[in-house]
């Protein structure tokens, strides 16, 4: 039973994975700059951006649970201003992901 932790490198997400791990949990903590990634001995880290659906599939073989943790603040921030959605999701600079 392998969870899969999206936002594994947040201050949320390392929480929940040191939690899982530490009860003995198999763990896959999705970042997308795994070099960066601090992660608990034995937990395993996987590449993969949320706004790149190409690079999930990979990190969801095998998962048979997941922790999803998004980029609400930025959503709600966009609602509250009133922003268009049309440029959604935002693009990140060539090369800021590693995967």
């Amino acid at each position: 039973m392998t969870i899969l932790v999206t936002g594994a490198t947040g201050t949320v997400g390392r929480r929940i994975v040191a939690q899982l791990a530490a009860r003995g949990t198999p763990v896959r903590a999705l970042t997308r700059n795994p070099a960066k990634a601090a992660v608990p001995d034995g937990v395993e880290v996987a590449c993969g951006d949320l706004t790149e659906p190409g690079t999930l599939a990979p990190a969801l073989e095998g998962v048979t649970g997941l922790h999803l943790i998004t980029f609400g603040a930025t959503i709600r921030r966009r609602w509250r201003t009133g922003r268009s959605w049309s440029s959604w999701p935002p693009r990140r600079a060539s090369g800021a992901s590693a995967c």
